[in-house]
C-alpha cells in the first residue's frame, strides 16, 4: 500500500508547494458575509425557515429508497410541476444537487453521435457530465459567439446531434452570455442549446426567474438546469424541458435512477424558496446592493470587476497577496474566500465577492477599501 499513499502524499505536497491547498475551515458566524451564494438572504436570514410548513405526523420523513423504488412521493411531483409552471417549461424533474443535475443530463445524452460545444468556464459539473458520457467535446472561448460558430460549422458537418453548453450567470466571472444571440446560431446549425441556470435565478432575468426564463419557449431551447442552494437558499436542482426529455432522464440518467431521493424537508424548504420568489422578498434590496458597489468602485482600477450581477471580484494573480488580502479581511470581520487555479485559470485567480440583499453600503465601502489600499 505504501505507492498509494505516496501518490496521495506527493499531490498535497504538490499544492503546498504551489500555494494551493485546500482546507475546511468554519467561517465566524458574526463576520459581513461576501462570499456565500444566499443572494437574497433567504438561508442565513432565517426566512426559508419562518416559510417552511411543519409537517403533518403522518407526512413521510426518510427518504427510504431511490424515487423509482420506494422514495417518490406525490408532494415532489406537485413541487415539480409548480416549478415548470413558475419558469414557463412543460416539465421538471428533481435531482439532489446542481451537480447531480448536471452530470445525470450530460451522462445521458452523450452518446457516440452527440457533440458538446460549451463555454471554456462552465462548471465542473458541467464538465464532468460530458466526460461521464460518450459525446464529442469542444470548447469555445469565453462568451465568444464567433468562436462558438467556428465550432458549429465544423461539427455540424459530421451528422450528429449538437449541443451548446453555457451558463445564465457565470459562478466565478460574474457576466452573462448573450442567449438571443447563441439561440440565432443554434437555429442556423440545427443545435440544442442548455443553459445551467443555478446563480441567475432569483438574481437576474425578468421577475428575477433567471437569463434563459424570456426565452422559455425557444425551440432551440432544449434544456434549462436551476439549482435552490444558491438564491433560493435551500437544496437541489431541477431540470427544465419537454415532457419526453422528464421521461428520458427518468430511464437513462443515472444520477436520477441510483441515487437516493430527496427528503421531505428538501423538498418542503424549496417550496418555501417558491413563497418567497412569488412575493419578490428582498429583490429590490438586492439590486440595490449591486447598484452601491458599481457606484463606489467606478473610478477605481481595473482589478474590480464591473458586472451587472450580485457576482463581482478582484483580479489578483498574485496568490501570496491573494491570501494576504483574505487574511486583511477577516482579520476586519469580512467572509471572502481566494479563487485559486485550477477553479480558474492560471493567472486570473482573484476574490470572489458575492453581494447580498442584506449587505449594507457601509460594509460594502469596507470591503471595497481594504482590497484598495
Amino acid at each position: 500500500m505504501e505507492k498509494h499513499h505516496q501518490f496521495i502524499q506527493a499531490k498535497l505536497a504538490q499544492a503546498t508547494t504551489s500555494n494551493r491547498l485546500r482546507t475546511l475551515k468554519t467561517p465566524p458566524k458574526d463576520n459581513i458575509d461576501f462570499f456565500s451564494n444566499d443572494y437574497l438572504g433567504y438561508a442565513t436570514k432565517g426566512l426559508l425557515a419562518q416559510h417552511t410548513s411543519l409537517p403533518t405526523p403522518s407526512h413521510w420523513s426518510g427518504a427510504t429508497g431511490s424515487r423509482l423504488i420506494s422514495g417518490n412521493h406525490p408532494e415532489m411531483e406537485q413541487l415539480e410541476r409548480d416549478v415548470a409552471q413558475l419558469l414557463d417549461s412543460p416539465s421538471a424533474l428533481l435531482y439532489n444537487s446542481g451537480y447531480m443535475a448536471n452530470t445525470g443530463l450530460l451522462s445521458a445524452l452523450g452518446e457516440k453521435d452527440s457533440v458538446f460545444i460549451f463555454d471554456e468556464h462552465v462548471h465542473a459539473s458541467i464538465k464532468e457530465g460530458m466526460r461521464l458520457g460518450f459525446g464529442q467535446k469542444a470548447a469555445f472561448q469565453h462568451n465568444d459567439l464567433e468562436d462558438l460558430e467556428k465550432k458549429l460549422t465544423f461539427h455540424c458537418k459530421q451528422d450528429k446531434r449538437l449541443f451548446v453548453l453555457t451558463e445564465g450567470l457565470f459562478s466565478m466571472h460574474g457576466d452573462v452570455p448573450d442567449v438571443a444571440q447563441m439561440l440565432r446560431i443554434c437555429e442556423k446549425y440545427n443545435a440544442a442549446l442548455i443553459i445551467d441556470d443555478a446563480h441567475s435565478l432569483g438574481t437576474l432575468g425578468d421577475e428575477n426567474k433567471g437569463i434563459s426564463y424570456r426565452f422559455a419557449q425557444h425551440p432551440n431551447l432544449w434544456a434549462r438546469v436551476i439549482t435552490f442552494g444558491k438564491a433560493a437558499g435551500a437544496h437541489g436542482a431541477m431540470v427544465l424541458g419537454t415532457e419526453s426529455l422528464r421521461n428520458f432522464l427518468i430511464n437513462f440518467s443515472r444520477a436520477f435512477i441510483y441515487t437516493t431521493a430527496p427528503s421531505r424537508d428538501q423538498v418542503n424548504s424549496i417550496r418555501a424558496a417558491l413563497d418567497l420568489f412569488d412575493s419578490k422578498t428582498n429583490f429590490p434590496a438586492l439590486k440595490n446592493a449591486v447598484t452601491t458597489y458599481l457606484e463606489l468602485t467606478g473610478t477605481l482600477t481595473s482589478q474590480f470587476s464591473n458586472n451587472q450581477s450580485p457576482i463581482q471580484y478582484w483580479l489578483c494573480s498574485d496568490v501570496p497577496l491573494l491570501k494576504e488580502k483574505v487574511t486583511q479581511l477577516q482579520k476586519s470581520g469580512i467572509n471572502c474566500y481566494p479563487i485559486l487555479s485550477p477553479t480558474v485559470k492560471t493567472g486570473e485567480e482573484r476574490i470572489r465577492i458575492v453581494l447580498h440583499a442584506f449587505n449594507t453600503k457601509e460594509e460594502i465601502s469596507k470591503l471595497i477599501n481594504i482590497l484598495n489600499a
